[in-house]
């Protein structure tokens, strides 16, 4: 069956027709391998913007450009060769060359394709649609006009038999020959996000002799595995929704990348437009910022870089400083208002030292308050994307804004209205203002401040709720909410590891956190067999499909290991000489390895983790920091909020500035720390974030860590990527909460 990515609809002039054509492939292609894109972004290496109508993607036809003439035949005054003159003017033009510039579409494509050997022989047509034209209408004017050679397609010919005869009877511009399986793949990848994604290169050390293979030789082979296209990675990268849409994914399923890219594809379709990216944690800075320019350079042919976009794409922490505006100052200076500080945030929260997520949410409201007061205008952008918005809510009723949580209605707020009109809103009156491009990507799995799982009508309240549950679709099939299930970045035993630790789905006073419904668990890529009911025994499991990291195929030993210790100079000096080893015998540098420090208390762990490293001799950097082989600093000239990785240096750091990066070794200190308080959710949390860093291994160590939570991580590790439990009645409810929505299954 084809599959259908259609990248903005917003009920512009033209896309009747263009939308009538795609209906129609959707019957034509039923039974057929394809991909169709409508609207695809091509730009080649002398900077112009081709957008094709309709890319068609096909294992046996290759290549198919179709460009769609919305008019009736009584439109046309005369066709002498490829030109057509008009009696009336289509989008202000009296005369058109639609099968030119079908070609010159086809030739971006090729152009874009070149660069992939493998693809040379794959053929690419070009052909030209008349959706309002029956092919007898267009016979019979044969009598009057000099018709050319242009290959048509009329609107009556959108059946499978007629438009396969119509594509197979197209002449080729490039001729090629049908695609095996292998080349299809190849092709599909070209045109996704995985053929696009930044690489870095894996430099492996050599070997002064015969050894086993190495870690750093298993990343090489891995390296070298080709991204699949992943239809839902496009739809959502590639889709410009008209209103509110939320992606809700698993750790590690490629969120950052995909609303990096949807940021640069919006910018490349509409450069006026004024966007917002914006994410919690600072040590985030720089992947976002290479993240856009890798996708900007890499949909403009390098034309447009994000030094040239960045005062129309703003990457923005969610608070901000004065030395680095974030998104609540910048609003708040929009609206004439001084921000707040820390020192007011302080005052605000009753004299009392606040989270950074109710920094930003007390921040959050007294904006709105005073803008409220005051009448104030927050519309500022045209698309707020939002990463990590597990971290920007709270259960708090005094961090709320009119029962809503703060920082998202402050989001809204700061959009101005889509322009046109939007399908599936409800009520025709709230429509016009209601629909602003809001999308935000979340994990609640990884939330370490709150147990809240937000509904609709908590973020915008009653009567804006409908923004995600009014339908489950924009016009053209853009979804409203999106489920990723697939992670690419933790392999799949170290992420079940990570869920049922997490969870406590072995723990022996039954679940802290969990789902309680078998599509909650299909959700995050787990197949269920038995009863979620509580006292009755589950049994998940992970595929091979969603976990498609290679690493436990090509590595024969244990991926996650875990010791205790009787003093933490022992699991310190042990910790030192695992980074050794895996620094002078796998082959791993001290910058693809990564110490987290767990528990309520990890500045002082961090500390202590810092000593004992750099007293084995090793180049150390403490995350935050302005440079390496100093200890955690305190005095702000020596740090650096947005510093995470230093070339060279082992990455010491917390859990909180962990979230979003990863590493290829983590190392993980304190499980003890989890153990002593094994019952709180958010410890539960600190250690599935932990976890879920890894691309590659795990070394996992405590202190006299409670007998009873050493062996419940034992069975864990034990089990693989199959965990069988007693299911019970968790503490935090880990559900879909949309109220009334029909999710995509």
């Amino acid at each position: 069956m084809a599959e259908f990515i259609v990248t903005e609809s917003v009920g512009a002039a033209g896309e009747a027709g263009e939308l009538r054509v795609i209906d129609g492939l959707r019957t034509a292609l039923r039974k057929r391998s394809s991909v169709c894109f409508w609207k695809y972004p091509l730009n080649t290496r002398q900077q112009h913007l081709h957008e094709p109508d309709v890319l068609l993607l096909d294992p046996e036809w290759g290549i198919v450009i179709i460009e769609v003439k919305n008019i009736p035949m009584t439109q046309l005054a005369g066709i002498q060769g490829y030109s057509w003159r008009l009696h009336q003017p289509y989008f202000g033009r009296s005369e058109i060359n639609p099968y030119e510039q079908a070609r010159r579409q086809a030739q971006a494509v090729i152009e874009r394709i070149r660069d992939h050997p493998h693809l040379n022989t794959v053929p690419v047509r070009a052909l030209v649609a008349l959706p309002r034209i029956t092919r007898d209408e267009w016979e019979r004017g044969g009598s009057t006009f000099l018709f050319s050679d242009t290959p048509i397609l009329c609107g009556d010919e959108l059946t499978p038999v007629a438009f396969e005869r119509k594509v197979e009877r197209t002449p080729t511009i490039r001729r090629g020959q049908p695609l095996d399986d292998e080349t299809f793949r190849q092709l599909l990848s070209a045109f996704g996000t995985g053929g696009s994604l930044p690489v870095p290169p894996v430099e492996v050390p050599p070997v002064t002799a015969p050894a086993p293979l190495r870690k750093i030789d298993i990343l090489a082979q891995a390296a070298l595995q080709r991204r699949e296209f992943d239809l839902q990675q496009e739809l959502i990268a590639k889709t410009i929704p008209p209103g509110a849409q939320r992606i809700r994914g698993i750790a590690g399923s490629g969120k950052t990348v995909l609303l990096a890219q949807k940021a640069a594809n919006m910018h490349l379709r509409h450069p006026d437009w004024d966007i917002a990216l914006v994410f919690f944690c600072r040590a985030l800075y720089e992947q976002m910022q290479a993240q856009v320019d890798h996708w900007l350079r890499a949909h403009s042919n390098g034309a447009v870089t994000y030094l040239d976009a960045r005062h129309k794409i703003r990457i923005l922490h969610a608070w901000g400083s004065k030395d680095q505006p974030g998104f609540y100052r910048t609003v708040a200076q929009h609206a004439g208002l001084e921000p707040m500080n820390v020192a007011d945030v302080k005052a605000a929260n009753g004299g009392r030292s606040a989270s950074p997520t109710a920094g930003v949410l007390l921040s959050a409201r007294d904006l709105l308050r005073a803008a409220e007061e005051q009448q104030l205008d927050l519309e500022i952008f045209d698309a707020v994307l939002i990463d990590e918005g597990q971290d920007l809510v709270d259960e708090r009723l005094d961090l709320k804004y009119d029962e809503r949580q703060a920082f998202y209605w402050l989001a809204y707020r700061s959009l101005r209205p889509v322009e046109g009109e939007v399908v599936l809103l409800g009520e025709p009156e709230l429509a016009p203002r209601a629909a602003r491009r809001i999308i935000w990507a979340y994990d609640e799995a990884q939330s370490l401040d709150t147990l809240a799982v937000p509904k609709a009508r908590e973020l915008f309240g009653d009567e804006l709720a409908q923004l995600l549950t009014g339908g489950t679709q924009y016009r053209g099939g853009i979804k409203k909410n999106e489920v990723m299930k697939r992670c690419y970045r933790t392999p799949g035993p170290i992420l079940v590891a990570a869920h049922a630790l997490g969870m406590g789905l072995l723990r022996p006073g039954g679940m802290v956190a969990g789902l309680t419904r078998r599509e909650g668990w299909q959700d995050i890529g787990y197949d269920v067999e038995g009863e979620l009911l509580s006292g009755r025994t589950v049994t998940i499991r992970r595929s091979a499909e969603n976990s498609p990291n290679i690493v436990p195929r090509l590595y024969s030993g244990p991926l996650l290991t875990c010791q205790d210790y009787a003093t933490r100079r022992g699991e310190l000096s042990a910790l030192a000489q695992n980074v050794q080893h895996a620094l002078e015998v796998d082959g791993l540098s001290l910058d693809r390895q990564l110490v987290i420090c767990l528990g309520q208390y990890s500045e002082r762990a961090m500390q202590v983790t810092y000593d004992a490293l750099r007293t084995a001799g090793l180049d150390v950097y403490v995350a935050g920091n302005l440079r390496g082989n100093t200890p955690p600093a305190t005095d702000w000239r020596e740090q650096n909020r947005n510093g995470f990785r230093l070339p060279g240096h082992v990455t010491v750091t917390n859990v909180v500035r962990a979230k979003g990066n990863e590493a290829d070794l983590v190392h993980i200190v304190g499980l003890d720390e989890v153990g002593h308080q094994e019952g709180l959710v958010s410890l539960r949390n600190q250690l599935f974030v932990a976890l879920s860093r890894s691309r590659g291994w795990v070394s996992l160590s405590g202190t006299q860590t409670p007998a009873a939570f050493r062996d419940e991580v034992q069975a864990v590790l034990s089990a693989g990527e199959q965990i069988t439990f007693t299911m019970s009645q968790p503490r935090r409810n880990l559900n879909d909460e949309l109220e009334g929505a029909a999710l995509p299954a």
